[in-house]
């Protein structure tokens, strides 16, 4: 039996923001702007008939812009090198109409380090596009790469920058007992909704992710109607993530009513989250090392892959884009910095 559920209008910003329905939309903006959410707060208002002003709707354009400008590239790299777009344009295309999905980058899953460098190249190419960041996860396995791309927003004094993360694996975990996962769910909303509760493990939920819950549990209840806890139990369990995607509804429900179907999903997840909890702990199969590149210089490595070269007192990686300092702290000091200085020098000069 499959139910029409909405759980998502126009005004659902406000009703996560807890804004009563009379107060003055100054004060509305004054909320969304300091939870990172005005554009999208500013959509579902021009949807609603409230005008803006000259500034508001520059603001807004300028918010479509990037969206649009970093839709298109992740679609153009996913479709040139094979790569494959997570998150972003997979959720926004279930927003209401009318509604923004902000969006600061895009992500990519680099099926192997050719992907990778070949989207990091083209970055370079088509945007001047520079790394702010090369992350090694290291395990049994090959090394996985990501790196985060930024370039200059449109207004590169009021905006920030543009940027595009590249990984060749889609969940990276907690580092501590969660496991990478490699490839992506193939289905884009189940990737979608499963990706906003590994966020959980750089941070707490905003209301972006409350309101990217909404959409995603909309869809999902369409598409699998009764299925629905079935299913996402199973991948739940699978991809190790019941107790964020459980926190996840929970929270929103808080906020905006979830469905029946989706507060019986929270109930069926929560023996699954104790589950994972216990079974979470350093030695667990899959359980990755990170290591920060801290950037030295730009002299290209191997056109397509990370090499890691290890000594006393310093690790370095040479890649396409650069060598960079293998640190697990993300603070380097000028002994440390000096001596990779020096490493890097010397495996330039027996290159």
């Amino acid at each position: 039996m499959r139910l029409t559920i909405f759980m998502v209008d126009l005004d659902v910003v406000d009703r996560l923001l807890g804004a009563p329905p009379d107060l003055p939309t100054w004060r509305v903006a004054d909320m969304a702007n300091r939870k990172g959410i005005l554009a999208t707060w500013l959509s579902s208002a021009v949807a609603r008939g409230v005008e803006l002003n000259e500034a508001e709707g520059a603001y807004l354009r300028r918010w479509e812009q990037r969206v649009e400008t970093l839709h298109a590239t992740g679609a153009e790299l996913a479709g040139r090198y094979g790569a494959t777009v997570l998150k972003g344009p997979c959720i926004a295309r279930h927003y209401p109409r009318g509604l923004l999905r902000q969006s600061g980058d895009v992500d990519l899953f680099a099926p192997n380090q050719d992907v990778l460098w070949s989207c990091v190249r083209d970055l370079v190419d088509r945007w001047g596009a520079v790394p702010q960041a090369v992350s090694i996860l290291e395990g049994l396995d090959e090394p996985h790469v990501g790196v985060a791309m930024k370039w200059p927003a449109a207004e590169p004094h009021l905006d920030k920058p543009m940027g595009a993360d590249v990984t060749t694996f889609t969940f990276a975990g907690d580092l501590r007992g969660v496991p990478v996962r490699v490839a992506p769910v193939e289905q884009d909303d189940l990737c979608g909704l499963f990706a906003v509760a590994e966020e959980r493990f750089q941070r707490k939920f905003r209301i972006k992710d409350l309101l990217d819950l909404l959409v995603l549990a909309e869809a999902l209840e369409q598409r699998l109607g009764d299925d629905l806890t079935e299913v996402i139990c199973e991948h739940a369990a699978r991809l190790a993530l019941a107790p964020e995607l459980r926190q996840l509804v929970v929270r929103t429900d808080e906020w905006v009513s979830v469905s029946e179907r989706w507060r019986r999903t929270a109930d069926a997840l929560k023996p699954l989250a104790r589950r994972e909890k216990d079974t979470r702990r350093p030695g667990r199969q899959g359980v990755h090392r990170l290591s920060f590149g801290f950037p030295l210089d730009e002299r290209p490595g191997a056109a397509s892959r990370v090499d890691v070269h290890r000594r006393a007192g310093s690790s370095l990686v040479t890649t396409p884009v650069g060598t960079c300092l293998l640190t697990e702290r993300l603070i380097v000091n000028e002994d440390e910095l000096t001596d990779a200085l020096e490493h890097a020098r010397s495996l330039t000069t027996t290159s």
